[in-house]
């Protein structure tokens, strides 16, 4: 087999480089960050993380996650994720989890998460209630309409990590133009948010 070099342009080889250099720099904040939570050297946060396979797991993670978001709140969030993870063991597994979550949002879920944390909007003139329990897909579209073809993937996305909920399920529809769903945020919702809230309120 020849060289790679042989069949892609130079241009295209530096660009990969760069990219390369992009992912390993976004994994050395991440634990940067992770340092300065657990409150250890470099170093030392390196050698804790040796000596123990559940640690090992969430690191593993954390870079991964990192390399691969340009989104640079929530690399510093995750690895305060594991930086709390390394100070305190016992909360390993709900790290993971919230490194999980994080993964799981990119710049478009954090503007659809922003539209979630916000109060309902009213709901029509002889309700029960006087705002929504949830926000319904047109009251999104009408705040983020840029996402109208890809706005069931996006829930769908945050749903499979307990991001968000349904919080209209068996709710009878007033008519057939009416939509069922109502999304909220979950609390695991709410707290990946705050993480990601947190970076950029200290930034």
């Amino acid at each position: 087999m020849q060289p790679l070099k042989e069949y892609v342009d130079a241009p295209i080889l530096q660009l990969i480089e760069k990219e390369r250099a992009r992912r390993e720099e976004r994994a050395a904040r991440a634990l940067r960050a992770g340092s300065e939570e657990a409150q250890r050297s470099l170093d030392r946060l390196v050698q804790t993380i040796e000596t123990s396979p559940d640690l090992l797991a969430l690191l593993s993670e954390t870079v991964q996650a990192a390399m691969e978001t340009p989104l640079a709140e929530k690399i510093v969030a995750l690895g305060r994720c594991l930086g709390r993870g390394v100070r305190d063991e016992a909360t390993v597994d709900a790290e993971r989890l919230r490194v999980r979550g994080l993964a799981a949002i990119e710049a478009p879920e954090v503007k659809l998460l922003e539209v979630l944390a916000k109060e309902t909007v009213p709901t029509p003139e002889g309700w029960y209630q006087e705002r929504f329990p949830g926000w319904r897909q047109p009251e999104i579209l009408t705040e983020l309409p840029g996402f109208a073809k890809v706005l069931d993937a996006s829930i769908a996305r945050l749903a499979a990590e307990g991001i968000v909920r349904d919080d209209g399920l068996g709710r009878v529809a007033m008519n057939d133009d009416d939509p069922r769903e109502m999304w909220i945020l979950t609390d695991f919702g709410s707290d990946c948010l705050f993480l990601l809230r947190a970076v950029s309120a200290a930034e």
